[in-house]
């Protein structure tokens, strides 16, 4: 977990702490300050206990942070003195400290983001025309290690993808190749055809090499083993990236109604649109992701599919004669 690492080592930079790390322990000292931050992908209560021990000797704050955690290790933390940080807990602070949305105040703790109200979280630096908020609940998952991005696992598998080119092109050629996606997580608001406010979220994909965008209605898996692919190099920054994407949400979120309008001594049938605003769409943002394309070759003809969607990207025929 070393991008982990780096990120609490980041939150704790980010509230003025000087960090060090000793016997796989992130210490954070500022002034009369200390907190000691104990980084796991899964925790049992022997972790736990082992854990405890080691920061027994040292006053502070002292926190397990961990993706997974079962009942009965949570409540053998508190039991010990220990803050469980989970998943959810991580990415709001994290998020915060990634925007540089944390409060200076003189009287400000540890982690105040996260031990404030909700209604508190925010300071009052101005928001930009599009906002990114905190960093969205894929993120923790999608690290990957230092130096590497996150790699996302294909819903079809190679058997999935070979009975679907049979039926079409005939496949005899399956290559999986991993494209980099801008993913990001949005919320909007606007008023609908009925005249009632709408809120819409949902998350957007939006292809690094192409600019093309994708809306997702499941949360992808990680892929473990992700083996020897072909990875491409993105072509579009994020700036653009988040361009295509406010535009995105505004068309995935674009309601129609027809309206009867007496124009002229005529009755004419118009059709009107009902979408979110620029201002009304916030994004939040999300690493760069690989994601899995299958490239297929076949004697009817070539095509490429979307790994985490299982739709047809594109399909080319060759001509019969």
């Amino acid at each position: 977990m070393v991008s982990l690492k780096n990120i609490i080592t980041h939150i704790l930079q980010n509230h003025g702490f000087e960090v060090y790390e000793r016997d796989d322990i992130l210490y954070g000292e500022k002034l009369h300050d200390c907190v000691t931050v104990g980084i796991y992908e899964n925790v049992t209560v022997n972790d736990v206990r082992e854990h405890a021990n080691k920061i027994s000797d040292t006053e502070g704050r002292h926190i397990i942070c961990v993706l997974e955690a079962g009942d009965v290790a949570i409540e053998e933390a508190k039991r010990t003195g220990l803050l469980i940080w989970k998943r959810q807990d991580l990415e709001g602070e994290l998020g915060r400290a990634m925007v540089n949305h944390i409060n200076q105040a003189e009287d400000e703790v540890i982690f105040t983001g996260l031990l404030r109200k909700k209604e508190h979280i925010l300071d009052q630096s101005p928001e930009p025309d599009v906002q990114i908020l905190e960093v969205a609940p894929v993120i923790i998952e999608t690290l990957g290690t230092e130096g590497q991005q996150s790699i996302l696992k294909s819903q079809l598998t190679l058997e999935d993808v070979k009975e679907i080119a049979d039926q079409t092109i005939q496949g005899f050629k399956h290559d999986l190749e991993l494209v980099p996606h801008y993913v990001f997580n949005y919320t909007c608001t606007y008023e609908g055809k009925d005249g009632q406010e709408v809120q819409g979220k949902g998350t957007i994909a939006v292809n690094a090499l192409t600019g093309k965008y994708t809306g997702w209605d499941i949360e992808p898996e990680i892929e473990t083993d992700p083996g020897h692919h072909i990875q491409m190099e993105p072509k579009i920054d994020e700036e653009n990236a988040i361009k295509i994407a406010v535009h995105a949400v505004a068309q995935l979120n674009t309601e129609f109604k027809e309206v009867i309008v007496e124009r002229d001594h005529a009755t004419i049938i118009e059709k009107a649109t009902f979408k979110p605003e620029e201002d009304k769409i916030k994004l939040e943002r999300q690493t760069l992701s690989m994601v899995p394309v299958w490239c297929v070759e076949g004697k009817h003809g070539v095509m490429i599919l979307d790994g985490i969607t299982g739709k047809i990207i594109s399909e080319d025929y060759y001509d019969k004669a």
